[in-house]
């Protein structure tokens, strides 16, 4: 019987040597990796959903689940990854990295996310090849039909003009949105820019302000209060809403608010 504890003690001990989990900066990578492996491996993610990624500080904890994970997801504009790299002691540590070019929400790119991670988790963790492989399928032919829904629901608001933070203006085309302006960070916004703003507004019909949630929930606020017209923050991230673990299922979710807050203040508008 001790003999027997001893091999599962030694087993389990070599599990978590070996680095059996995965560590990603952001939920758009765990949402792809939990889709794929299920729960085949243990995904830990470190930035939480609600924040931007790029305005996060690191910890000593972080630092530590890094240290003893077997792959490190990252994206490759986090500023703390040089420090990341210089903590990390273990040898031949190295970031995987997923550059994505234009919005992660778009269908196109949401497939090449999947078939890409798909790729390395598949050479990684060779026996669950064929159950990645399968996974994958299935969350392509989601975005999809993700894909179809959301042009549907949204062809009512083909060509209205907004303005929106700049993180999310190709999320908002691809939903059909006029994009007139954009803005940045509430920190960076100058009195001037939201005159600005305000003037643009009014002379381009402007119907809506959207708002990106991690960077700031009511930045545009005031522009949508001085042009008495609707105002919201959709996420650009997975996670946030309830049941919205995917990048298809946020996709679909931030389509259904800006319906919901368009379709409620749209007499109100001027």
């Amino acid at each position: 019987m001790k003999r027997k504890f001893f091999i599962f003690l030694g087993l389990l001990i070599s599990k978590i040597i070996l680095g059996q989990d995965i560590v990603v900066t952001t939920t758009i990578l765990s949402s792809v990796i939990k889709d794929i492996v299920k729960n085949t491996l243990k995904v830990e993610t470190l930035v939480p959903p609600g924040y931007c990624p790029g305005h996060f500080d690191i910890k000593s904890s972080h630092l530590l689940s890094i240290e003893k994970s077997g792959l490190f997801f990252a994206h490759g504009f986090e500023p703390y990854l040089e420090q990341i790299k210089a903590s990390i002691k273990k040898e031949h540590f190295s970031p995987i990295i997923i550059k994505i070019e234009g919005s992660w929400f778009i269908p196109e790119n949401q497939k090449k996310l999947y078939l890409e991670i798909n790729e390395i988790l598949s050479k990684k963790f060779s026996k669950y090849r064929d159950f990645f492989n399968s996974n994958t399928i299935k969350a392509i032919e989601e975005i999809e039909k993700t894909d179809r829904k959301v042009k549907e629901i949204m062809k009512d608001l083909k060509g209205i003009s907004c303005i929106s933070n700049n993180h999310i203006k190709e999320l908002l085309q691809y939903l059909g949105l006029n994009v007139i302006a954009t803005y940045g960070r509430k920190e960076d916004l100058t009195p001037i820019e939201i005159k600005n703003l305000i003037k643009l507004g009014r002379e381009k019909e402007v119907r809506i302000i959207i708002d990106n949630l991690q960077a700031g929930p009511d930045t545009g606020k005031v522009i949508a209060d001085e042009l008495k017209i609707p105002h919201i923050a959709i996420s650009n991230f997975p996670n946030v809403f309830p049941k919205t673990p995917t990048l298809r299922e946020t996709l679909l979710e931030n389509a259904k608010r800006i319906i919901e807050i368009y379709e409620k203040d749209k007499n109100k508008v001027r």
